[in-house]
């Protein structure tokens, strides 16, 4: 289509969507449309972006094709206005290094969208987009799109795009300045110096919803003339006319068929979930105990009321570890090894405690802890609770009246729980491992069988190990290995990987302490990860009460042979210390959590890393790395910096049971050298974290289920 069509196209669209407005105000409503999906994977109709968003917090995966062309996104919706993606695709069908894997080319690139208005009666959703701003600069490509709705069943957009997304030159219609489209080569990298520049381009759309709710017809005029990809793809689009349809079942699959540049038909698919809306199916959980207004006489008891107690928080699965009187107040220290909020913990131990501990005690203190180390201490009044607990805002009142403190170093004179120290688990699970993004082989997979292991000799002190044996693994087969000029600390992970027999994934000695009521301690020795041994020591000031934390952690580590088994080897020029300060800060924003950590990396380098996740209460995380040393580009290699992503699925969500157990993927585009930190288990944020009095409260609905 020539230019001045396509000018003449969008003008006509764009006086279509203004005389609706005047004249039928009434008739311009922006419900009533499903989310539409384009082949990116974000919010779009078929190569084409529209305004918008998903739902507030939504996690959702991508797969389309067409010709020779692959793409897999992950988006998140990481704020109501802000939308995140990371995006894999396999480009080109021309013979090149890489057309084994079916594709001529892999490329990793991420995306940001910014909501810049959201949509009323009389104006129409905008969005400022950043496409492939990191990465390589295929898909490299920045746009502000407008999109209305009228009456429910038409949806208007219109678009101006930069780079890729004006790559067909009919479609130009400006220029902001001059943009270099020269290949990223080691790819990774902020395209900063491009955005919002070059030639400026119009491109648009419409979609129209079906009598049948589900399914919705799209149109669109494309800005994309693929030349962006011609140095490994015969594939072309000399016609900017796409066509599609798209299905979507219950806000949780799309399924997509479009056909464009008049010769290709491609086919999506997108699956999605909302954590907000996740919550536990455990309908197999045993009905919580009532609250008892008066407790069992002693006369009713066959024993003391301790022994009592211990075995009805047993059948809660909660641990009792010690316990102690203090005037009218009942003090219990107990473990959480089972529900999925320590709130949800805490509602069940009152009940229990309300059923044997007497009325002379008039405070409950409930002391939750950590591999027996005390970390939060809530405190209520019983008579309060047996008045209110009936009520429609029963949780609401409970929280007004509990007091959360940071527990004592040590509870002098408890009464230890009988028989619960020394205290021996194990397990045998399956464990599974994935290795992305080799260019070779995109997906190796590795599954077996786990054994873990766990002496608990007394709170804080205990033994631990995990040993793996590969049943089903294609792990043998990947060769890429290392890469930049920076000591080989990580990307020899391959030697590691190719090991399939039977190996030791850890084997530690650890102690966790407290050295005040909010400073903790930590030291951990043995074979701390796969790829190291050595010792860790860590301190953090942790409050409950408080949204900031801070710590320290200096390690000594060697390298552990390739069989991980007891053995050790060289790396040349790395140093055996490493360590860092580190800073946590609990937003109290949408869930979001914040670390800084600031010193010395495996390789020697040195450099901050600032990681970003957002903490649902259910359990779900979600969130973003990166880290910046004094290591250049070069000396890193492939990918410029170390950044990632990573995903966490509490398996609780899925089973009609309460469980602790989760699902966490770590994304790495790129395995590099530089800023790469140890991996040592148990790090004392992560561990007590949870027991802060903002997400015991942001869990609190959960009190009396």
């Amino acid at each position: 289509m020539p230019k001045k069509n396509c000018v003449k196209s969008l003008i006509f669209l764009g006086h279509y969507l203004f005389y609706f407005i005047i004249f039928f105000p009434k008739l311009v409503l922006s419900e009533g449309f499903s989310d539409s999906i384009n082949s990116f994977g974000v919010p779009g109709l078929i190569d084409m972006p529209i305004a918008g968003s998903f739902t507030d917090g939504e996690i959702g995966f991508t797969s389309s094709k067409h010709g020779p062309n692959l793409r897999n996104t992950l988006t998140f919706q990481a704020l109501p206005r802000v939308i995140g993606a990371f995006r894999y695709s396999g480009i080109g069908d021309k013979k090149m290094l890489n057309i084994d894997s079916g594709y001529a080319f892999w490329d990793r690139s991420f995306d940001l969208r910014i909501d810049v208005l959201k949509s009323n009666r009389l104006l129409p959703d905008v969005t400022m987009g950043l496409q492939d701003f990191i990465g390589t600069g295929k898909y490299s490509g920045e746009y502000l799109v407008a999109t209305k709705s009228l009456n429910n069943k038409l949806r208007l957009t219109a678009g101006l795009g930069w780079g890729r997304l004006a790559s067909r030159k009919d479609n130009v219609v400006s220029k902001t300045g001059v943009r270099n489209r020269s290949f990223n080569g080691l790819g990774g990298a902020l395209n900063y110096k491009q955005l919002f520049r070059g030639d400026v381009a119009t491109f648009g759309g419409l979609e129209f919803q079906t009598s049948f709710r589900p399914l919705k017809l799209q149109a669109e005029i494309s800005s994309d003339d693929y030349s962006y990809d011609s140095d490994v793809s015969n594939f072309s689009s000399k016609n900017q006319i796409n066509m599609g349809a798209e299905i979507n079942l219950h806000d949780i699959l799309n399924l997509s068929a479009y056909y464009v540049d008049k010769k290709e038909i491609g086919l999506s698919i997108k699956i999605s979930g909302d954590p907000k809306s996740s919550l536990s199916g455990n309908f197999m959980e045993p009905v919580p105990e009532p609250f008892y207004s008066i407790p069992f006489s002693k006369s009713d008891l066959k024993r003391n009321y301790i022994y009592e107690l211990t075995d009805a928080l047993k059948k809660e699965k909660i641990s009792l570890i010690a316990s102690k009187e203090e005037e009218d107040t009942q003090i219990i220290i107990i473990e959480n090894g089972h529900y999925t909020t320590n709130a949800m913990a805490f509602g069940r131990t009152l009940r229990i405690m309300s059923r044997y501990v007497p009325l002379i005690f008039k405070t409950f203190k409930v002391v939750i802890s950590e591999i027996g180390v005390p970390i939060v201490e809530l405190s209520i009044d019983r008579n309060k609770v047996a008045h209110i607990i009936d009520a429609p805002n029963a949780e609401l009142i409970t929280k007004k009246s509990t007091i959360i403190n940071d527990a004592k170093r040590t509870y002098k004179d408890a009464n230890k729980s009988y028989n619960f120290y020394p205290d021996f688990y194990w397990s045998v699970y399956p464990y599974y491992k994935l290795h992305l993004f080799d260019p070779d082989k995109p997906f190796y997979y590795d599954l077996g069988p786990k054994l873990k292991l766990s002496y608990v000799y007394k709170p804080g002190l205990f033994l631990s190990g995990e040993i793996e044996k590969s049943s089903f693994s294609t792990f043998d087969e990947i060769r890429r290995g290392p890469k930049g000029s920076l000591p080989k600390v990580r990307t020899d992970l391959k030697n590691y990987l190719n090991t399939l027999e039977t190996r030791i994934r850890s084997l530690t000695a650890t102690s966790i302490f407290k050295v005040s009521n909010s400073i903790y301690g930590r030291i951990t020795s043995g074979y701390l990860e796969s790829m190291y041994a050595g010792v860790s020591a860590e301190t953090l000031y942790f409050s409950s009460n408080k949204n900031i934390s801070l710590g320290a952690e200096i390690n000594y580590v060697k390298p552990r042979e390739f069989r991980q088994l007891f053995g050790f080897r060289q790396i040349k020029g790395m140093p055996k210390v490493n360590g860092h300060i580190s800073g946590y800060w609990n937003t109290n924003y949408y869930y979001y959590n914040t670390q800084l950590d600031i010193g010395r990396y495996l390789a020697g380098d040195k450099g901050a890393t600032l990681t970003v996740s957002r903490d649902f209460p259910n359990g779900w995380a979600v969130g973003g790395f990166f880290s910046l040393t004094d290591a250049s580009f070069a000396e890193f290699g492939e990918g410029s910096f170390d950044k990632g992503i990573f995903l966490k699925i509490p398996l609780n969500g899925i089973v009609p049971y309460e469980t602790q157990t989760t699902f966490y993927e770590k994304i790495r585009p790129i395995q590099g050298d530089g800023g790469q930190k140890l991996n040592v288990p148990l790090r004392l944020y992560n561990l007590i974290s949870n027991n802060s009095e903002n997400k015991i409260n942001n869990s609190w609905s959960t009190l009396w289920r």
